[in-house]
């Protein structure tokens, strides 16, 4: 991709973030975006179809980013160190999480967040015993959904306990699944 378009992008997304901040999404318009941005609507429209792909490209980005921080190779294992990054993470940037998660009120960012989630962990899954993993998609859901509800409850409430003790109560309920895994 060209280095004009990847910084016109750019310019577009951090400027559409800003004004989420401030204004919260409902009311950003395309004429906020361009007139912040300095440059013309037509070529907002150059890169996206509305403010909704904006929104929807800038969560991509942030939970690739999220997901990235859960392991160091290609190969992913439900483990405690995998979990404890991802609420690493999320304790770092926390701001720009609950920013995303109380801007979502058509569940862009969960349903995104859930399906990369739900990749993540079907990969995992395949380590596990048949014991363990017979029910793939009912693991799988139980899990993600588990996960998702947890770091839901941890965003939205400013996080009432660590990233570590979020994490060790989650693995206790887990530990029927974590104890099969490799190290």
């Amino acid at each position: 991709m060209d280095r004009r378009v990847q910084r016109t992008r750019k310019v577009i997304m951090e400027t559409f973030m800003g004004l989420l901040r401030e204004k919260g999404f409902e009311k950003i318009t395309i004429n906020d975006i361009a007139d912040r941005a300095d440059i013309n609507r037509g070529t907002i429209y150059l890169h996206y179809l509305d403010k909704y792909d904006i929104f929807e490209k800038c969560i991509d980005i942030y939970v690739e980013e999220l997901l990235s921080q859960c392991s160091d190779s290609e190969e992913i294992h439900l483990r405690s160190d995998a979990m404890e990054k991802i609420f690493r993470y999320l304790e770092e940037h926390i701001k720009l999480y609950k920013l995303l998660q109380e801007n979502d009120k058509y569940g862009i960012f969960r349903t995104k967040l859930k399906t990369a989630l739900l990749g993540q962990v079907a990969i995992a899954m395949e380590v596990m015993p048949k014991e363990i993993a017979t029910a793939h998609e009912i693991a799988s859901q139980f899990l993600v959904n588990g996960l998702l509800g947890v770091i839901e409850w941890w965003i939205s409430n400013d996080m009432p306990c660590s990233a570590e003790e979020a994490t060790e109560k989650l693995l206790a309920f887990l530990k029927p699944f974590t104890d099969y895994i490799p190290t």
